[in-house]
């Protein structure tokens, strides 16, 4: 039986609305960004830079950000008791983490890396051109923590240490392990659209997959590849799911048991968010690869749920409307890109 979808509940401010007013810059909500590099941003004065919040989908589970850096310029130092996973959408750079009576490790990053802050450390990023203005996309746990304990001082100011989330000198660029299919440990991935994925047959076609532990935290991520003319099936899960498209276009299709379908075009810098339980797919449209990176419920390694999601979270393409799939044939067509048959396999 599938699961119906579940009514949202207002009961005013949480203690993330109000940790979000008192920021005072812009709140984005609803479920799809168009380009992230465009988005208006205001001075964020705790970071020392600007930036935005994406609080999208309806949901108090995760959230989003935007930080643009000046040319030149770098952020004020930052510690907080929240899990932050960092996609670089614009711009070269560096970033510093630390933690108390230990030595900074520092590392570079450019267009399309992906790293994580590990939890409660000191951290600082820099723009390393004096010519171009840097924009990291990054997703949190912010709401969650700060909805759990109520409390800035403990979550912004808490003197705690979390020696073996973090690798001390070259062991936090050394530390790189494929542990089974699909599944890779990692602190730092220089470029997401280059990372070799893994065979995921469940979700279409061609479809490759990879799950990511970053920095050892308990947030999850992955990227997917959609090859030309390949799509996915229909899915949906629970709230909190951010994705970002980091190579190719396409569209994404959304909707709720009992509303109607709506379709959104995307491109690289596209960022769209599922409601809770919303049925999503993912479209490629373009000559070449799509890729996202989604930043969604729990790391492998700290999973609550060690069982591969059942099919019912799926629909069988055999068992959707014809119609969805003559269009994506269509749109194919008039763009010269052959369509591949999608077929999910138990």
């Amino acid at each position: 039986m599938l699961l119906p979808f579940r009514e949202h509940l207002d009961f005013g401010p949480t203690p993330y609305d109000l940790l979000q007013a008192e920021e005072g810059i812009p709140i984005v909500k609803g479920n799809v960004v168009h380009d992230v590099t465009a988005l208006e941003l205001a001075p964020w004065k705790r970071m020392g830079a600007l930036g935005c919040y994406l609080n999208l989908s309806n949901q108090q589970q995760t959230d989003a950000y935007v930080c643009e850096i000046r040319p030149g310029g770098e952020t004020l130092p930052q510690r907080h008791l929240f899990e932050e996973i960092v996609y670089v959408a614009k711009g070269r750079g560096a970033t510093a983490i630390w933690q108390d009576g230990s030595a900074k490790v520092t590392f570079e990053w450019g267009p399309g890396a992906i790293f994580a802050i590990p939890l409660n450390s000191s951290y600082v990023h820099y723009n390393g051109s004096r010519d171009e203005a840097v924009r990291l996309f990054a997703g949190t746990t912010c709401p969650r923590m700060i909805n759990i304990f109520h409390n800035q001082d403990f979550i912004f100011r808490n003197p705690f240490n979390f020696r073996d989330r973090f690798h001390q000198g070259d062991d936090f660029l050394r530390f790189n392990k494929h542990i089974t299919d699909r599944y890779w440990e990692t602190n730092l991935v220089p470029d997401v659209n280059q990372f070799p994925l893994d065979e995921f047959p469940m979700k279409g076609k061609g479809v490759r997959h990879m799950r990511f532990t970053l920095a050892d935290t308990t947030y999850g991520c992955h990227v997917s590849e959609f090859p030309p003319g390949c799509r996915s099936t229909f899915h949906r899960h629970g709230p909190g799911a951010v994705i970002i498209i980091t190579q190719g276009e396409g569209y994404v299709m959304l909707w709720k048991d009992g509303e109607e379908r709506k379709s959104y075009e995307f491109k690289v810098g596209t960022v769209y968010s599922p409601d809770d339980l919303m049925w999503h797919g993912h479209f490629n449209t373009g000559g070449g690869a799509m890729r996202h990176f989604a930043m969604r419920g729990d790391s492998p390694k700290y999973s609550h749920d060690r069982f591969r999601n059942p099919l019912w979270t799926m629909i069988p393409m055999d068992e959707e409307p014809l119609q969805i799939q003559r269009e994506y044939v269509q749109i194919l067509s008039e763009k010269g890109v052959e369509a591949a048959v999608s077929v999910v396999e138990d």
